[in-house]
């Protein structure tokens, strides 16, 4: 092993035996993110809908599917299914967006279904 590669890479010339402390195993002292669910068995096309509204308001969000079911091309079904993911501090904020977002008043619903 080279000198350079050793410098630029810390870990090719680090013991292995070598205790690490908190502050080389995570950088800037950031901790990770939770990710927590605030849509499930959504079409596809509704959890990347539902991702867009919710990036539009500034709350990161990302779309989870079987890896089977988006290969094969499935919307329905446990395979077809998508979840809608958010950060854990921000999963309320994304609940009262989508509940004012998607609110559906009775008035309008029953004047619909009475033509």
């Amino acid at each position: 092993m080279t000198e350079s590669a050793a410098n630029t890479l810390p870990w090719l010339g680090r013991d292995s035996r070598e205790e690490t402390t908190d502050k080389e195993t995570t950088p800037g002292g950031e901790q990770p993110v939770r990710w927590v669910v605030v849509g499930v068995n959504l079409s596809p096309t509704e959890a990347i809908v539902i991702k867009g509204r919710l990036e539009s308001e500034g709350i990161p969000a990302m779309v989870q599917q079987e890896a089977v079911g988006a290969v094969l091309g499935l919307t329905v079904g446990p395979l077809g299914s998508a979840k809608v993911l958010v950060p854990e501090p921000l999963a309320e904020q994304a609940l009262a967006i989508l509940a004012e977002t998607y609110e559906v008043e009775e008035e309008d619903d029953e004047d619909y279904f009475e033509a």
